[in-house]
């Protein structure tokens, strides 16, 4: 009841600071918003190269070209190789030859392969892009084929129709674009949202224990120590405050998100959640190790938000290191920050729907992370309390 009593006044102190909390809401909301809005006028040029030069593949770029995102070039197998080769452009794609006899066969989506020298954002998208295209073309030549044969009429005006039906009527197109939920690709806004979400925690958690060194600086720390409460029970009502808040904090972050940003997020409600409080926990252990050593409340918001800024660019935040033409050594670092294993759990339950089970490995690591940080702070301030003493 005690312990209880305890957390109810670290909340009423720390849900106090009502401009901190709004800053904390507001900060990645607004990067994500004004990142969003600054690549919408911007193309994606793809490069395209069509072996096969019959209706069905012509029919497949003019799809593909209807994509306002996109900017369609059309050139040889060869030149899209050697700009490859020579790295004027990331990726291509090649129509190969007989790809209308495929499509026609049931079996063309083998027929269109991707060109590139290594695994990059803009290849995923080109990619993914013709899988849906084709998947679209193949279902509307079955169906095609089905209706010109039972109703004795010409398959390819009927194939005519169907396209100019998906091409012009969205509930139509929808209904061809039936995508399994595991190939949701990912949308920018969310993802961008998931990087900052992640990247803002550390801001919420310094905040959360800011107090602590407020309470060296004006010496209530001794205050408390002279209590009958056990001072490891005070540390404990604290961390357990920070959390609440930091739930608080992601719980309205993915709320405003999801309605105001219309981001595809809180949909597997479970795993998200569980993914959420478990890169929390990892935060709250890493940032606790950093308080005994710390004297003045600005210097500890200074070291926060480096820790912030450093982590979030090397974890992934902003763009991942692995798309990146970086050292080694950038790449093993990354590895090592807790935002890398947060985000890329957070990817796999948002975009391919995976359960929670599947992302052992990250829960374990981050786990771990916040358990090892926890108990490393708590022996590091009973050391210093107990070199306090006996000075």
């Amino acid at each position: 009841m005690k312990m209880l009593i305890m957390i109810k006044n670290q909340l009423k102190l720390l849900f106090n600071n009502r401009m901190s909390i709004f800053i904390m809401i507001a900060a990645p909301l607004l990067l994500t918003w004004l990142f969003s809005i600054s690549n919408i006028s911007g193309k994606t040029n793809i490069y395209l190269a069509d072996n096969d030069k019959s209706k069905a593949s012509k029919q497949l770029i003019s799809m593909i070209e209807k994509h306002e995102d996109l900017s369609v070039t059309i050139l040889s197998e060869k030149d899209i190789k050697n700009k490859i080769d020579n790295d004027d452009i990331d990726n291509g794609a090649v129509i190969d030859a007989g790809y209308e006899r495929s499509l026609n066969n049931g079996k063309a989506l083998g027929d269109v392969k991707l060109i590139e020298n290594y695994d990059n954002p803009d290849g995923q998208n080109l990619s993914s892009t013709i899988l849906s295209e084709e998947n679209v073309l193949q279902k509307i030549t079955v169906d095609s084929k089905k209706i010109s044969n039972v109703m004795k009429v010409n398959n390819e005006q009927v194939s005519k129709k169907l396209i100019y039906k998906v091409n012009s009527d969205s509930s139509i197109s929808s209904s061809y674009k039936d995508i399994n939920a595991s190939q949701k690709t990912e949308d920018k806004t969310t993802e961008r949202l998931i990087g900052f979400l992640v990247m803002f925690i550390w801001f919420v958690v310094v905040q959360g224990f800011r107090t602590l060194i407020e309470e060296r600086e004006n010496n209530t720390f001794n205050r408390i120590k002279g209590t009958p409460t056990s001072y490891l029970k005070y540390l404990a009502s604290k961390i357990i405050a920070t959390y609440i808040l930091g739930l608080t904090v992601i719980a309205a972050i993915l709320l405003v998100g999801k309605y105001a940003l219309k981001a595809s997020i809180v949909n597997n409600i479970f795993p998200e959640a569980s993914i959420f409080a478990i890169y929390l926990f990892a935060v709250v252990g890493i940032v606790m190790i950093f308080v005994p050593f710390v004297k003045k409340h600005q210097t500890f918001t200074i070291l926060g938000s480096v820790l912030m800024v450093l982590t979030g660019m090397l974890g992934g935040s902003f763009f991942s290191i692995d798309e990146l033409t970086v050292p080694k050594v950038f790449q093993i670092i990354s590895k090592c920050m807790p935002e890398n294993w947060g985000i890329k759990a957070l990817k796999d339950v948002i975009f391919n729907n995976l359960p929670l089970s599947s992302e052992m490995l990250c829960i374990v690591i981050l786990l771990s992370t916040g358990v090892l940080g926890l108990l490393i702070s708590i022996i590091l301030i009973n050391i210093n309390m107990k070199s306090e003493k006996d000075f």
